[in-house]
């Protein structure tokens, strides 16, 4: 039953890795912020918009982590329990 557990730990920790790799949500890229007065004057408008994109796009990001969360914990439980029936099998040919 340990090496069970132990085995679905790191099925756990196989998938989960795999998916932080594969996964889809990228991040936004930061804005950039002039320090100049005259640029951030000339600019005002146009950093207003980049930076609320930015917001908007993080909020999207964070969303589609959770997501992405969810759908592969709901996976990694679903391959530990297949896991197991095949480790039950195993044990059973065995004996």
């Amino acid at each position: 039953m340990a090496l069970l557990k132990q085995t679905c730990a790191a099925m756990i920790a196989l998938i989960w890795g795999s998916a932080a790799i594969a996964g889809a949500c990228l991040p936004p890229a930061p804005p950039w912020m002039p320090t100049d007065l005259d640029d951030v004057r000339a600019y005002a408008d146009l950093l207003k918009h980049d930076a609320e994109t930015y917001f908007t796009d993080a909020e999207r990001y964070f969303r589609c982590q959770d997501l992405e969360h969810r759908e592969v914990f709901e996976q990694a439980r679903v391959a530990s329990e297949d896991y197991a029936r095949l480790l039950e099998l195993l044990d059973d040919v065995r004996n």
